[in-house]
């Protein structure tokens, strides 16, 4: 008797020996995600980046129905980062303005998980109805609600309120200064690179884009335009209606080059009332028409001075086009400069063209990359 309940015994203290061994590897396999997932949030530098680990990622690694988020946005910094992003992204995202919806949310400012009522699972994952269990995790930085993100599953007893969560607790922090830092370094960044008049992007960032628009041109051998727009007669709204009406036409005109392009498309104040565009994967032909009718709604514009008087703007434009050659020998840093310096020239000259013939034109130059050796494009470069 005493034998067998020894056995009973052992077995049982197997049993719990093997169950306390998955319960390790099972908690073992969890935090390695975890710490996997932390590397990856450390390591993003683009809001857009983070945002689809956290809503993509989250959603396979850790096996969940629904990821969603909510943002605290007063100033809508992470709404201009956003732009664009894809629009799965986009329904499981919600920015705020205020507070309030957020702050209600937590009134404790503590973790929250377990079995969800059905107006909170519709207000957390109003897409997803099959969410029974959740965690809802607070983004907190510098004791300031900034944040919410919300893991959703379909097993009730997934998340319970039971258990501890040190590990999202953890994991909460990390997302925190990761959003932060993100927005932070982005819009120190778009300051660098933004003309603060007008709203689009300066010159610096122009030299930049347009060497890389003509090598992605040489990949895809696809053409590439550029327009040069200038304000007629500027000089002359500044002295006849002061230089904040000369400042209010330039905002005007860079809304209206934001409305008229695509967003493939760069657009660059390149210096005083000058502005160059950028138009990948677009033809000569294209180039003028797309100049035309610029050149027709700059004409419809009506812009007011401080008193309310109205006038109007014309412009005149000149676009040139790249057009890449099939076979190049030469694809490296000079040759590509040498194109975009050329590029940039007969746009030049096509709107010296167009002011010279009585403004309010459109004037067109094409080009054809060739087979360059390094020190003919030194010579053409410098000379």
């Amino acid at each position: 008797m005493e034998r067998k309940t020894l056995q009973k015994q052992n077995e049982e203290l197997q049993r719990t020996i093997r169950m306390t061994v998955r319960r390790i590897e099972h908690n073992e396999t969890i935090l390695k995600r975890f710490f996997d997932v932390e590397l990856k949030l450390l390591a993003c530098n683009k809001l857009s980046d983070l945002i689809a680990l956290l809503l993509t990622d989250f959603k396979h690694t850790f096996k969940l129905s629904a990821v969603t988020l909510y943002l605290f946005d007063p100033d809508e910094l992470a709404k201009d980062l956003l732009i664009g992003i894809p629009a799965a992204h986009s329904k499981a995202l919600t920015l705020f303005k205020r507070p309030d919806e957020l702050n209600e949310l937590y009134p404790n400012s503590e973790l929250q998980a377990g079995e969800l009522s059905t107006g909170l699972r519709k207000l957390l994952f109003p897409d997803n109805p099959f969410v029974l269990s959740a965690a809802m995790l607070p983004l907190i930085r510098q004791d300031c609600l900034i944040g919410s993100l919300h893991l959703g599953a379909q097993d009730s007893d997934r998340y319970s309120i039971d258990y501890r969560y040190d590990y999202l607790s953890h994991l909460c922090s990390v997302i925190s200064v990761c959003i932060e830092n993100c927005i932070n370094q982005e819009s120190l960044q778009r300051l660098s690179t933004i003309d603060p008049l007008t709203g689009v992007h300066n010159r610096r960032a122009f030299s930049h884009d347009i060497a890389r628009e003509i090598n992605r041109a040489h990949r895809t051998q696809e053409q590439l335009s550029c327009l040069f727009v200038d304000i007629d007669h500027f000089k002359t709204i500044n002295d006849n209606y002061g230089h904040q009406t000369g400042d209010r036409a330039l905002r005007t005109l860079g809304n209206l080059l934001k409305e008229q392009f695509r967003k493939t498309d760069l657009i660059s104040r390149y210096g005083g009332e000058e502005f160059a565009v950028l138009l990948p994967s677009c033809s000569e032909k294209e180039a003028v028409c797309v100049a035309e009718n610029l050149r027709q709604a700059v004409e419809a514009l009506i812009i007011r001075d401080i008193e309310g008087s109205p006038f109007r703007l014309t412009a005149s434009i000149g676009t040139s086009t790249f057009a890449p050659a099939l076979v190049i020998e030469k694809r490296d840093d000079k040759a590509l400069r040498y194109q975009s310096e050329l590029l940039l020239k007969q746009a030049d000259f096509a709107l010296y063209e167009a002011k010279r013939s009585g403004r309010n034109r459109v004037f067109s130059h094409a080009l054809k990359a060739v087979r360059r050796e390094n020190e003919s494009i030194d010579q053409s470069v410098n000379g």
